[in-house]
């Protein structure tokens, strides 16, 4: 089952909309910066403990740590070990997500995965000079963001974000109107393609064919990548005087 166009699901919402028990023995892949409060994680997995997160710090509140390099390790369980397993906005980050995808599959009997829509990851940045991440460069959703995901034909497609291709003007997304992200809940095993990259020509049709489909969700830019609306220069300018802005608020949260 996969939904278009939805925001990220509350912890009761997720209960509620799977029905996962209290009872259900709860994975979650990669879920140190942002834990769940209400589901009862059994096993939490990820390269660091939520104590040593650099810009989230917490203290670990499910039952227990596994520390684990899910681009090249195997999961450290059993066959459908799990009820029930989590992967929220991990899998566009890492550079090897297959293999963490089998895995889920192996050692749950189900789970849930999301990440970014793929029109918003594409949706071009305004200037932002506060934003250590972005500064004065504008850029198509997360620069450190490797895929995209969609559903197709009753299968979680797997394509590269391919940064030359979202710089040019046939897919430059000034503003994407559509959902913010891609949900995808599966049972006994996870059914997915990976678009193979190194077939630009089939890359490009891809590229045209979402931007064809989902024309009604896209408003094109024309803007420079290093060129804003002024109106942003003039409020940047004001942000960095009040020293107001993302940048700032995380300086002040690492003293």
């Amino acid at each position: 089952m996969h939904k278009v166009g939805q925001q990220t699901l509350t912890d009761q919402e997720l209960i509620n909309k799977f029905g996962i028990k209290s009872t259900d023995k709860i994975l979650d892949i990669g879920g140190s910066a942002k834990q769940h409060d209400l589901l009862p994680i059994d096993t939490l997995v990820d390269l660091l403990q939520p104590e040593d997160d650099p810009y989230n710090r917490s203290y670990l509140k499910a039952k227990y740590f596994i520390k684990c390099d899910i681009t090249k390790e195997k999961l450290p369980f059993k066959d459908n070990q799990f009820e029930f397993v989590l992967c929220t906005h991990t899998l566009e980050d890492i550079y090897n997500p297959f293999l963490v995808i089998e895995e889920m599959s192996r050692v749950a009997k189900r789970g849930y995965i999301a990440a970014p829509s793929r029109g918003k990851d594409s949706e071009f940045s305004h200037l932002d000079l506060t934003d250590w991440l972005t500064g004065p460069r504008r850029q198509p959703g997360y620069a450190h963001h490797k895929w995209f995901f969609e559903l197709k034909n009753d299968l979680m497609q797997i394509s590269v974000k391919h940064y030359p291709l979202l710089y040019t003007a046939e897919f430059m997304i000034g503003k994407w109107r559509g959902g913010d992200e891609f949900q995808y809940y599966w049972e006994d095993f996870i059914k997915y393609e990976f678009l193979d990259s190194t077939d630009m020509h089939t890359l490009i049709e891809n590229y045209r064919q979402f931007m064809k489909e989902n024309k009604k969700w896209i408003k094109k830019s024309w803007v420079l990548i290093y060129i804003d609306n002024p109106y942003y220069f003039i409020k940047e300018l004001a942000k960095m005087m009040l020293k107001r802005g993302m940048g700032y608020k995380k300086q002040k949260s690492w003293h």
